[in-house]
Parts: structure tokens; sequence; C-alpha cells
């Protein structure tokens, strides 16, 4: 079943309703300009990136007049933006997504609510240079919306089938602004040649990054669709499981998020998870830890090691490098203050506890049980027996939860403990997440989590323009 978004839903019991506008995300989560990779060559090429109604939807969504401008094209026939934009670029094999970036690069024509004659005419910028009269015949052969659309998704792909004719070729070492580059891909060589400089480049990086860079929010596990490796989205950077069984251990296998290839490109590789939950691991001076979530737990002695009931025959033996990268957050003192938690349920009320550390945390509805437990079992007990343990705040939703309430549209993925709402059923979609993996909240629990930033398809560059002399990719 699929939820509509229309709005950003709050938990009170108030209709509210309005859009969202995009995520903002500082270029501190590791993704910077490389001069030399602008974009992938999969992104540019893929003309079936979005489809005809994926364009029109992407025009109306930022309020371009291009969502309602129509032209003649160059057979006589009148089209919609949209169509030319789509035709242009199946017809070349390029990215619909790089024609609309150079729209917005070239004349604005995304953004601009009020754009002239001359940068409809003028589209795509091609055919236009500095020293180029736009009444010279040569050049004004070219002007008119849909004869710059088709031309320059013609050029771009007549760049890379005649690479040997132009100045920047994919790992050939040329010269930008004074700066010798090498191109790393076809895309980037390309885009050189359509706009032989650094500062045009860097704008069409920023404006790719905040209408199609993809912002996967911490606590998200994903996927790619061509590989085996699934990867933990935290801190800004990807973190690989190494392999099924540390997935296994922490997460169920339908809260992986599928991805498109390439869309971990911008990430930076965090340290791998490398170890189970609770596994034990020893090193060779007899120190023996815990490990739970990101965290270790040293457990001091043998006597606490066999009083808590730890089997000696599921001790790792391990390098003190394998276990300097994890955190210490605790030490394992005593029987019933260990980490590894319990779910007790009180045979008279019915109540469910989360229990660890001495202390017992209330699950106050299904949904947080089925979701952050879902390989666990209640043992029963009694009230006698829970009052030994300390009441502690309620059990949240997991980072990576996508939860709902019954009365509001509203899907929210759990991030850093807040309650982040996603845009827009376009961005749902987009970002890999599945709507059988949506769990509905009574309300209880969800309303206790801040709500925090929207998530949204694109992501903000807070960066102006950096000199090519202080890049370190550059030659």
């Amino acid at each position: 079943m699929k939820y509509s978004f229309f709005c950003r839903g709050v938990i009170i019991f108030l209709a509210v309703s309005f859009f969202i506008s995009p995520l903002t995300v500082p270029s501190t989560f590791g993704l910077s300009f490389d001069p030399e990779k602008i974009i992938s060559d999969e992104d540019f090429f893929h003309s079936d990136d979005m489809s005809l109604d994926d364009i029109q939807h992407f025009l109306e969504r930022k309020e371009s007049t291009l969502a309602h401008y129509t032209v003649i094209d160059s057979y006589g026939r009148v089209r919609t933006a949209a169509d030319i934009i789509w035709s242009a670029a199946h017809t070349n094999s390029i990215n619909p997504k790089v024609l609309l970036v150079t729209l917005q690069k070239e004349q604005s024509l995304i953004e601009n609510p009020n754009p002239s004659q001359y940068n409809y005419d003028w589209a795509t910028g091609f055919a236009r240079c500095d020293s180029c009269s736009p009444d010279s015949p040569t050049v004004s052969a070219y002007k008119g919306f849909a004869v710059q659309v088709e031309k320059a998704a013609w050029r771009s792909q007549y760049y890379v089938s005649n690479a040997n004719q132009f100045t920047y070729r994919n790992g050939v070492q040329s010269s930008v602004d004074g700066i010798s580059i090498i191109p790393k891909n076809n895309a980037t060589a390309a885009l050189y040649n359509y706009t032989p400089h650094f500062r045009g480049n860097f704008s069409f990086w920023k404006l790719w990054q905040r209408y199609f860079g993809k912002v996967f929010p911490d606590g998200m596990v994903v996927q790619e669709s061509d590989s085996p490796d699934v990867w933990l989205i935290q801190d800004g950077k990807k973190r690989k499981f190494t392999s099924m069984s540390v997935l296994l251990s922490r997460y169920q296998t339908n809260d992986v998020a599928l991805v498109n290839h390439g869309d971990l490109d911008t990430y930076l590789d965090g340290p791998p998870i490398r170890f189970s939950q609770y596994s034990l691991l020893q090193t060779p001076n007899g120190g023996i830890f815990l490990i739970v979530g990101d965290g270790k737990y040293a457990i001091p002695s043998k006597k606490i090691f066999r009083d808590i009931g730890f089997n000696p025959d599921e001790v790792i033996q391990v390098t003190a490098q394998d276990v300097t990268d994890i955190p210490t957050v605790g030490i394992v003192s005593s029987d019933g203050q260990s980490p590894i938690g319990e779910l007790l349920q009180d045979k008279q009320t019915g109540g469910i506890f989360s229990v660890s550390l001495g202390k017992k945390h209330p699950i106050l509805e299904r949904a947080v049980l089925e979701t952050n437990f879902p390989y666990m079992k209640p043992r029963l007990v009694s009230a006698d027996e829970l009052a030994g343990y300390t009441t502690s705040d309620p059990v949240l939703f997991a980072d990576g939860s996508l939860v709902k309430t019954p009365l509001f549209p509203t899907v929210y993925i759990i991030s850093h403990g807040q309650r982040r709402p996603i845009a827009s059923e376009e961005a749902f979609d987009t970002l890999g997440f599945q709507w059988s993996h949506v769990v509905v909240s009574t309300g209880d629990t969800l309303s206790r989590h801040a709500e925090g930033e929207p998530i949204d398809i694109g992501r903000i560059i807070n960066e102006d323009y950096p000199s090519p002399l202080k890049s370190a990719t550059l030659k």
C-alpha cells in the first residue's frame, strides 16, 4: 500500500498541510568538488533516468516556467518543454538530468520566475561565446528553445564519439584556466569541452547535487543493485558489513534499501563493521570485550565472565588493533548489569520491558516490539522480579526505521533518534525505500522522537567556488 505525501505531518491531532523545502546538507559530509570527475559516466549517459512524466513533474515541483512552456520544434510541431527535453535526451543517449542542469546553469530557466525571450532563445548556451554575436548567421541558426536543447544533447554525445577532435579527453592531460588536469571519465571531458572553465563546471556540479544528489540519512542500510556489498550510512560515511552474519546480527534483511549503481560514490568509506552484535573478543594480553552496537564493554574478570554465563567457546581471538578503533562505552561490573538486554513481560498486566544494565525500559506499542526486537521472545516474570529493576525511559524506534501514524500520510525515517519526514513520494522511491517496510505507530512512541530536518532528494552544497590552485586533485 502506498501513502500520499502532500504535507509535512506532525504528531499532533490537527491536519497541517504544506510543502517541504529541500534539505540543506553541508559539504562536511565528505562531499567535495573533484574537477577531474564532475559526475559519473553512468549518470551522464543514463537516458532512461527520467521518464517524460518525471521531467514534467520535476519542472512543476520547481515551479519552473518551462512546466507550461510550449514551442514549435525543428519540424514545425508544437511540443512541451518536457517533451523536447525527453526526446533530445533519448535520441542522443544523454541523461535528461544533464539537460535540466544545463538549462539552469546557462539561463536559469528552472528557477527564474520571469525569464526573458533571450533566455529561452539561448536556453543551453549552445553556439554562444563571449566573442560570438547572436545576430551572426552562423550563430542565429541555433536560436530557439527546441534547437538549443536538441543541439546541446547532440553535442554532448558527439564529444565522446569523436573525442580525438577535442581538447578534453578521458585520461588525457590538458589545461583548464591555466591548470593541468586529467579528466577521469568521458562525462567530465564532455563537460569541459562544452564549458571550458572551472567556475562553470563547479556551478554544474553544485546544481547537480542540489537537484539530483542523493542524501541517505544516517541509520539507513543500503545495497547497490549490482553489488553484494551492504553498507550502513553513519556520520555521513558508508560503513561496510564484512559478512552476512554481521549484518543479520544487527538488522533484518528487509531493512536493506536497494539503490542504483554509483549512488554511494560520493560517500567516503568509514570503518567496516566486522563483528556481530554481542561478539566476545579477546586480545593477546587476555582482555575480553563484549561488542554492543558500535561500542565495546570491558569484562574485567573471569569471575564476572562466568557469572553472566558467557561461553568460552564463543570467544574470538583478535589483535589489539582490531579493538582499538572500537570505543569503550562501559564495563560489565556484575550479574544483573549485563549490557545484553532481554525482554521481560509482566505476568499480570502483560506489559513488556527491555531490560539491560539493571534498568527496565517500557515498550509502549507493538510496532516498537516488532521493529526493534524481531527475533526476541519476552520471558514471563512476576511483578516482584520486575520491581528489582529501575524504571527508565521508554524504548524508542531504532535508527533506520520507517514509521507513520494512521491519521497522517507523512512517513518518517528515524535518524540519530530524530524523526525526519520524507518530503515526497518521489523522494521515498528515489532513495530506495520500500513501502512494505513502513510500520504504523499509534503515535505514543513516534511523538517522543524530536522532529528533525526533512529528507529530500537533492543536497545543497554550502560552498563557494574553490580556487583550482588549492585543489589537491589537480596535477
